[in-house]
Formats: C-alpha cells, sequence, structure tokens
C-alpha cells in the first residue's frame, strides 16, 4: 500500500495546493510513483497549478466511485512519468460519505509509492474522509498570524483523532524575521506545536509560474531547493538516510537569526 499523506489547514491562502503539487513531482522525480488528488471540492485549482486543465476528461470522482477505471481518469505527465493527477470535479454531484470515500480511495491508491491528497482551507467532509486513510498530516502555515493560528487549530484538531503532523512553513521571508516583523521558526513551532517537515522560501518567481502550470524545478526558483529538501526528509523513513538540514543548499540566509526569533 503507499504511503498516503495530506496536505491540509483550516486557513485558507497559504499555498497548500503549491506544496501538494511541488511535493508530489519531487517525489516523482526521485522515483517513486506518486499520485495527486484534489479533494477541494468547491475550488480545485491543481489542474491548473500543473498546466493539464485542458487533458482532464474525467476526476477523482469518477475513479472513486468506480465510473471509470483509475488509469483512465488520472492525468499523466510526460516529462515526469511516474506523477499522475486525480483533478476535483467541475461540478460536485456526489455525496461523500467520509469512511466509504476513504475506504475506496485507498482502493484505487494501490499501486503507487506516495498519495498527495490536497484538500480545501477548511474543516470539511473531504478533509475528514482524507484524515481516515493518510499516514501522515502535513499542516502548512505562512508566518502571518493568522495564518498560524490557522495552523495551531488544525494540528490539534488531527492530533484529537491520532493523526500524525508535521508543520510546513510556506512563503518564509527571512528578512521579515530579521527586521522582527514576522514570527520566527521557533516562533512558529512553538505556537503550533508540531515538528518542522520543511521551509519554503518566497518565491516570487513561483508566484508567476504556476499561473502557467510551471511547477518549481531547477535553479530559476529559490523553492525547488527547499522543495527538494523537504521530500528527502520524508524518504528518510525508508532509506534510512539522515535528514538534510533546514535550509540546507539555500543561499543568503543567516540561520540563527530566523530559527531564535
Amino acid at each position: 500500500m503507499p504511503e498516503i499523506i495530506l496536505i491540509t489547514s483550516f486557513k485558507g491562502g497559504v499555498g497548500k495546493s503549491t506544496a501538494a503539487a511541488n511535493i508530489a513531482s519531487k517525489l516523482a522525480k526521485a522515483g517513486k510513483k506518486t499520485l495527486l488528488c484534489d479533494l477541494d471540492f468547491d475550488l480545485g485549482t491543481l489542474d491548473l497549478i500543473t498546466g493539464c486543465e485542458d487533458r482532464m476528461l474525467f476526476d477523482i470522482c469518477d475513479a472513486v466511485y468506480g465510473r471509470r477505471d483509475v488509469d483512465d481518469c488520472a492525468v499523466k505527465f510526460p516529462s515526469n512519468p511516474n506523477l499522475s493527477l486525480l483533478g476535483a470535479p467541475f461540478r460536485m454531484t456526489d455525496t461523500v460519505e467520509p469512511d466509504e470515500f476513504a475506504k475506496r480511495l485507498k482502493d484505487i491508491s494501490a499501486g503507487y509509492d506516495y498519495v498527495i491528497l490536497d484538500t480545501p482551507g477548511a474543516d470539511s467532509v473531504t478533509l475528514a474522509a482524507a484524515r481516515l486513510c493518510a499516514d501522515l498530516a502535513i499542516v502548512v502555515s505562512t508566518h502571518n498570524p493568522a495564518s498560524i493560528r490557522g495552523a495551531e487549530k488544525t494540528a490539534e484538531k488531527l492530533r484529537e483523532t491520532g493523526s500524525e503532523c508535521r508543520l510546513l512553513i510556506n512563503c518564509f521571508d527571512a528578512s521579515s524575521v530579521s527586521g522582527d516583523k514576522r514570527a520566527g521558526m521557533l516562533s512558529m513551532i512553538d505556537a503550533t506545536k508540531t515538528p518542522l517537515l520543511g521551509v519554503i522560501p518566497y518565491d516570487r518567481t513561483l508566484m508567476f509560474a504556476q499561473e502557467k502550470g510551471v511547477l518549481a524545478e531547477g535553479d530559476a526558483f529559490i523553492s525547488s531547493k527547499a522543495f527538494d529538501n523537504t521530500v528527502q526528509r520524508l524518504l528518510c523513513k525508508e532509506s534510512g538516510r539522515r535528514p538534510v538540514p533546514i535550509l540546507y543548499g539555500i543561499s543568503g540566509v543567516k540561520r540563527k537569526k530566523v530559527l531564535t526569533k
């Protein structure tokens, strides 16, 4: 069975879908057969972020409820053959029962190494279904105060139901931490009471590139190395290697200042 990873936060606009798409892409580049699933049934955007909106004939509900085979529904990426996407329905007509949906989702995920579940910015029924089948929950937060509070509430709710949680700090602006304008890493770990998985620096290039369906790959994206590091930490459990340090390979950041604030 695959490792199923939930990407979530009760606060919208923190970059969950961006994180989900790039983590899935990096896992696939690392040789893992990866299925990326859009569970935001109100405003799914993974097809736009990955640049395959014109190639979606079927959606995740068609696969989950058996109307089509999962191979017919999943969009393949010629440039990244280990990666597949199950997009959200354009109009949701099915009624989601969390227990049943979780079981069916696990069934269609057989044959993949990793499944990444992108959820809406709310405590939704699809989040409940994802939580029932996920092995790990990644809670995404920027260092905006409202976002940190959202991550705290999300992690608290997930831990109450027995989920293992990790914190992913997104759009991290080291200069604002050094200038005492925003919270640093340790402050965010303390506030959310959640172990840190990774830190993704603010990347203006990625912000515009994803509007064209381009993911973080190569030296043009400061976030690319950070997503690589995050995925390597996810893979440490099976590889037995030591985790790479936070901000490894990312230049221009004074780690002592951003860690201790």
